[in-house]
């Protein structure tokens, strides 16, 4: 089936209707997401895990379990997105990060670029060499690509960025000031791209700006005190540029949502985000009327291990959402008509 026509409304029936909402409010569609393990039940482990806006809809990416052993896959958005099934068990786009091209395609990669067509076969392009443990993230600065991740060790771990200038069927290495860390994600706006490392060891925070679409890059430090924060997403809001992750440390060993906020790119400010319950973040998206949405879990009265929620609202007053414990909140993004869109291991929740 052509990819383009499952995004227009063919992937297949929607399971739910949608239920009357309020703006602002996340309307629960279960049972919504394809699962593939032999007993039918949803796992924590396996399903969507990045979500990628593309048309009126979104690509999921994860791993699917066949029944038979775990493979990469992609899932396709129904008619109203509210659903998401497999195209095929095997075959499909395996990817830790991707991105939507102008052509309708989306490019994704591991140690490897792949390309997803609209009609929906993948196929392989460039190598990444030095090989990366891992990537990270890519992002679109005008037509080129730029691509981070890194090598991981016990004592030092490498940080690795490529460009591409051909939609990915051959990358530069670029030359990156090294910190002990790898790169983890990044947002592009126009020329100004922005890195930030995904977990600081030891110190400072690194943060890489980039003026020419990813060729040059100076580094700057973020002092983020205790919190030692791995780092889920960076966001550009009409404001700048937001990072989000989770921070621990004595006060907050059940970990909260970290923030910090740049107008540059350049230097930062870490956000107070006291005021917030506590919870451990696994994504994040930024709507279009600026406000943020980000997701993961949160211990409740009856739950110590957490349940799904989502942080919601202007930077600086955002306030939790419950989701429920019957599911697990995965991936996060905000579609082209402005609704934003939550996918768990089986269930979609949707926010007009």
């Amino acid at each position: 089936m052509l990819l383009a026509l499952a995004l227009a409304g063919c992937s297949g029936t929607d399971q739910s209707t949608t239920p009357a909402a309020k703006p602002g409010d996340f309307v629960l569609h279960a049972h919504a997401v394809q699962v593939g393990n032999a007993e039918g039940k949803p796992s924590a482990y396996d399903g969507i895990s990045i979500l990628v806006p593309l048309g009126q809809c979104a690509i999921g990416i994860g791993v699917y379990d066949t029944g038979n052993g775990t493979a990469g896959a992609h899932w396709t958005g129904g008619t109203d997105c509210t659903s998401f099934k497999v195209p095929a068990p095997s075959g499909g786009l395996t990817a830790t990060a991707a991105v939507a091209m102008a052509d309708g395609s989306v490019v994704g990669g591991t140690n490897a670029l792949r390309r997803l067509s609209p009609e929906g076969t993948v196929t392989t392009l460039a190598d990444l060499t030095p090989r990366p443990d891992r990537i990270n993230a890519i992002v679109r600065s005008g037509d080129r690509l730029v691509i981070g991740g890194g090598q991981l060790g016990e004592d030092k771990s490498t940080p690795l960025m490529w460009t591409s200038d051909d939609g990915g069927k051959s990358v530069t290495p670029v030359q990156l000031p090294q910190v002990n860390g790898i790169v983890g994600p990044m947002a592009a706006n126009g020329d100004t791209v922005v890195a930030i490392e995904q977990l600081a060891k030891d110190g400072p925070l690194g943060s890489w700006r980039s003026a020419d679409g990813g060729r040059t890059w100076q580094l700057a430090e973020i002092n983020t005190g205790p919190a030692g924060p791995i780092i889920t997403n960076l966001l550009r809001t009409a404001h700048g540029w937001l990072i989000v992750g989770t921070g621990e440390d004595e006060h907050n060993p059940a970990g909260r949502p970290f923030l910090a906020s740049s107008s540059d790119g350049a230097a930062w400010q870490v956000v107070d985000t006291s005021k917030l319950d506590a919870g451990q973040v696994v994504d994040a998206t930024v709507t279009k009327s600026d406000d943020v949405v980000i997701i993961g879990s949160a211990p409740t009265s009856d739950s110590k291990s957490g349940c799904s929620a989502a942080w919601v609202g202007p930077v600086g007053s955002m306030h939790r959402v419950d989701l429920g414990c019957d599911d697990v909140a995965k991936a996060t993004t905000t579609l082209a008509d402005g609704r934003v869109i939550i996918v768990g291991a089986s269930s979609v929740w949707v926010r007009a």
